[in-house]
């Protein structure tokens, strides 16, 4: 239903922002449009598109029709029509024009439609130097080992490839001999493990016949926004429908991914967390000192602090070459050595069906404020809200999450539910 008069103006003097009407079941991929809408730097990308649409790239044209639409969504005084986005994406993608019975358009799944506009998207925003922002942005680089299981002659092969997404896979509990139920899938991170790792079968040019093979994946560079996405839906062969995993799954709003990388980055992630643990030690030091007057012994820590990074980035008792220079470097540490991130967006469904229910987005703004995006209806929430959407009931549970990057360094392990 379109809001009133009344609701509209109500939302304006409270400073809302304005959602997108419902088009008929597109509940979808207005959820999709406000996780991405989320990310400023995709839509400052986007703003850059120039020129309007075309006959012959119809890609090009999806491209156009999403920046008008978040120019829209940035400066909107009411609710949005996102129909020509919604036009143009039936034509690129005709799976999201299909209809049921008396030709209303049927439910469609946000995560396909979430992807497509992505890889839409990553083929035709592209920064000055040519390169993808969507991958710019969103790309993980991952380092996979695939080793064949049934044979130790055959070597190792490391592959590299690029995802735009996490995928969080959900497992259910086993029966123990106690009569309890054990293991199963309770955190988002044990599901990004299981992500990372799994089996295929294919030919062994060893052995000479089909063989099973064993990957295991690490991420090599890590993004600046996170997409993590919650398999909650999966095909059923005796009903010929998708089914739903309703098992709850709690996900983090502070997300730290050290554990899921390289052992070479996170080596480097690590001496950054050192050096930042070290410096906020030295800043409650100073705080100390001022508060009871003790500058001396803080001026003592300066010191020993200043010699310990310098023996970090130099090396201690390296030899120096002759005529050489001291030069007192502090040891750089790049936004690649950030691996913490805030969760900025959930979308989440309601319902037991990939066919049915609703979707809506939760998302958090610079100001720190969480709203709830259901359609055009727009609401403050607070963050005990949305942390309860993890699932186990016919409430709304999270399917797709967004988390960006952060310097915040909480500790050896910065995850925080």
């Amino acid at each position: 239903e379109d809001l009133t008069d009344e609701q509209m103006a109500g939302a304006m003097a409270a400073g809302l922002p304005f959602g997108l009407e419902n088009l008929g079941n597109t509940c979808y991929m207005n959820a999709s449009m406000q996780i991405l809408n989320n990310a400023p730097d995709l839509v400052d990308a986007l703003g850059t598109v120039s020129g309007g649409r075309t006959p012959y790239d119809q890609q090009q044209n999806l491209t156009v029709a999403a920046r008008d639409l978040v120019k829209q969504m940035k400066s909107a005084t009411k609710p949005i029509s996102p129909m020509p986005f919604l036009q143009q994406m039936r034509t690129v993608f005709p799976q999201f024009d299909q209809r049921g019975e008396g030709g209303a358009p049927m439910q469609q799944d946000a995560e396909e439609c979430l992807t497509q506009i992505m890889h839409t998207l990553s083929e035709k925003v592209k920064k000055e130097d040519g390169t993808s922002v969507m991958q710019d942005l969103f790309g993980i680089e991952v380092e996979t080992k695939v080793k064949c299981a049934e044979t130790d002659e055959e070597p190792e092969i490391v592959e590299k490839e690029k995802l735009l997404k996490l995928t969080c896979h959900i497992e259910g509990s086993v029966p123990a001999g106690d009569g309890t139920n054990k293991g199963g899938t309770d955190l988002m991170t044990q599901g990004i493990s299981k992500g990372l790792q799994g089996s295929m079968e294919k030919n062994s040019p060893t052995l000479g016949r089909s063989a099973v093979y064993n990957k295991t994946s690490k991420i090599s560079k890590l993004p600046k926004y996170i997409i993590g996405q919650f398999v909650r839906f999966f095909w059923k062969q005796d009903t010929q429908k998708k089914a739903k995993i309703l098992r709850p799954v709690k996900f983090p709003v502070t997300l730290d991914m050290k554990d899921f990388v390289t052992s070479e980055y996170s080596e480097r992630i690590q001496k950054y967390r050192e050096a930042e643990l070290k410096k906020q030690e030295l800043e409650k030091e100073a705080k100390r000192a001022k508060k009871f007057g003790d500058a001396p012994k803080e001026e003592e820590k300066k010191e020993e602090a200043a010699s310990t990074e310098k023996m970090e980035t130099e090396g201690e008792g390296a030899a120096k070459p002759e005529g050489s220079m001291e030069v007192e470097e502090k040891p750089e540490f790049g936004e690649d050595c950030w691996a913490t991130y805030e969760l900025t967006g959930v979308l989440t469904h309601q319902g037991r069906s990939a066919d049915g229910g609703h979707y809506i987005s939760w998302i958090k703004k610079d100001n720190g404020q969480w709203y709830k995006f259901d359609d055009d209806k727009v609401s403050e929430v607070k963050e005990d809200e949305v942390k309860k959407l993890y699932g186990g009931g016919d409430w709304h549970m999270a399917y797709i999450c967004l988390y960006k990057k952060s310097p915040v360094v909480l500790g050896s392990d910065s995850t925080r539910y």
